[in-house]
């Protein structure tokens, strides 16, 4: 396989002898658990401020505590009033009943429609402005099932179904990227990147090259990327030393913001325009892990797709708006767009992307549109397995109807508290009647959903974070020639490893599980 050869390696190692102060070695070998961890501080850090106001007032005013009660019995009914899913109603019900009181103060804290609305107001706007740039709903009739969910998207999110777009499917992220750095080469207009995380390694040095020397010959870069997944993985200087290069780069939400709990709200999407002719939509980050040129979780699996045709313009939009908010920068949608020539490929292909700035759970509502109208087959890709009580009973319904239900999953954990709920999940699952393959020695980080009807390819994880509280996208399309490679690299998985069997677990073990499985909508 090309492009990852000694001599890029050579020169990162030099650049870091050169500029030692731009990577600190510590925090790029562990990433994961460090980023994790500076999030958690940082939270912990308000919710014991938080205490420490608590018990002030209880103490010195001791009226107090009955306004708590109240406000704590107020806020129940609220959470029984809202249509947040059983299991998550459940999970901050049990948060009231442990925090003596003041549980309510974080629920209000963290519930979007309060801590986030101000937000929510500047995406209306931003969407009001970018409308009339959305294309015709122009739907090429294919199945019922098809319809339907082009429609539930295009209502809920404004996103509309394309034709005139040839896309591509990568089981591996090492071929997409290589793919991508060749198609970067040929820029002539403009490039927009957003991503969760961008990590200091092989990778971005690749792509820097090619990002600095576009720019030089005044290609227009645009780089966003999120706070949280960036930290301790991008320092500083390197930050700076992208700005330099002429590529306007920008932070997507500070995570130092105080009391902000809106600090759960991240950008978990993955976007590549280039020229508004061709975009990249997938799992993958940029880092060296997702390539396999740094070893975190074992192997690592990913998948992704390309797509060069008129749906581009979905990503364009998903982008603009993104922009505009964390920048307030206004952009003219009009130079952006309508810039590649239709192909003759007939697919439905929509782009679509959810979160918080939406009333809907748009991501989380496509896969339970695809499950339910899945009759002959339900294959998930997944690297965590924590759906909401509907989606689970429905995953669960469709194996025991005689659907063939299968999921794989990693055999290598990152979180381990996670991964232990996602693995009594999946034993759950196979019990009533679900094929589940634990791919051994790799961390299968693709997240990929697909029936006899369709398949996505994005962003979006199978748990709560992810249907709840990220922004995500993702790719639905019902082209054959992207099924049928789909179709292959899970059959390919199903070969090399193994259909899975449920353990045997001690009391003990059983416990910890359930105490998890009742805060897993909160992790």
């Amino acid at each position: 396989m090309a492009k990852f050869d000694l001599k890029v390696r050579e020169k990162l190692l030099t650049l870091r002898r050169q500029r030692p102060q731009c990577v600190h070695k510590k925090w790029v070998d562990f990433p994961t658990g460090l980023k994790a961890l500076v999030t958690d501080l940082f939270t912990a850090a308000q919710l014991a401020l938080l205490a420490a106001l608590y018990a002030f007032f209880a103490w010195y005013f001791p009226v107090f505590l009955y306004v708590s009660v109240v406000l704590t019995v107020c806020a129940a009914v609220y959470v029984f009033v809202t249509e947040h899913d059983s299991q998550s109603k459940a999970s901050w019900l049990f948060l009231f009943l442990i925090s003596f009181g003041c549980g309510y103060i974080v629920y209000f804290l963290a519930d979007k429609r309060i801590c986030y609305g101000f937000n929510r107001k500047r995406y209306a706007q931003i969407f009001d402005r970018s409308r009339p740039y959305i294309g015709a709903y122009e739907l090429q009739p294919t199945s019922a099932a098809v319809s339907n969910d082009c429609e539930y998207i295009y209502k809920s999110g404004g996103y509309v179904p394309y034709t005139g777009t040839d896309i591509k499917y990568f089981s591996d992220a090492r071929k997409l990227f290589d793919n991508l750095i060749g198609r970067l080469e040929e820029a002539q207009d403009f490039i927009f990147l957003e991503y969760f995380i961008v990590s200091e390694g092989v990778l971005l040095e690749r792509l820097f090259d090619v990002l600095r020397r576009k720019a030089a010959q005044g290609v227009e870069v645009r780089f966003l990327c999120d706070d949280v997944g960036c930290q301790g993985v991008l320092t500083s200087s390197t930050k700076k030393r992208i700005k330099n290069a002429g590529i306007k780069f920008k932070i997507f939400e500070k995570l130092f913001s105080p009391f902000s709990f809106g600090l759960n709200f991240r950008d978990h999407r993955k976007i590549i325009v280039i020229d508004g002719k061709t975009g990249y939509v997938g799992g993958c980050n940029i880092a060296d892990e997702c390539t396999n040129q740094h070893r975190m979780e074992g192997l690592w699996k990913d998948a992704g797709v390309r797509l060069d045709g008129a749906a581009v313009d979905g990503l364009s939009l998903t982008f603009l708006r993104q922009w505009e908010f964390s920048t307030r920068e206004k952009s003219d949608y009009e130079r952006y767009l309508c810039k590649a020539e239709t192909t003759e490929n007939t697919s439905n292909v929509v782009p679509y992307a959810g979160g918080p700035e939406i009333c809907e759970h748009l991501c989380r509502n496509v896969y339970v549109n695809m499950a339910s109208a899945a009759c002959e087959k339900l294959y998930i890709m997944t690297p965590y397995l924590i759906p909401d009580g509907e989606l689970f009973t429905l995953i669960k319904t469709k194996a025991m109807s005689g659907v063939d239900v299968r999921i794989v999953l990693p055999a290598v954990p990152d979180y381990p508290f996670i991964y232990r709920v996602t693995r009594s999940n999946a034993e759950k699952l196979m019990a009533h009647g679900a094929k589940v393959y634990f791919v051994r020695g790799m961390f299968v980080h693709s997240k990929v959903m697909l029936t006899e009807n369709c398949v996505t390819v994005g962003s979006v994880n199978l748990d709560m974070r992810a249907f709840y509280q990220e922004f995500d996208n993702g790719i639905y399309t019902d082209d054959k020639s992207v099924m049928a490679d789909a179709l292959d690299d899970f059959k390919k998985v199903f070969d090399a490893n193994g259909e899975s069997t449920c353990e045997k677990h001690n009391f003990f073990s059983r416990f910890i599980t359930a105490l998890l499985r009742i805060v897993s909508p909160l992790m």
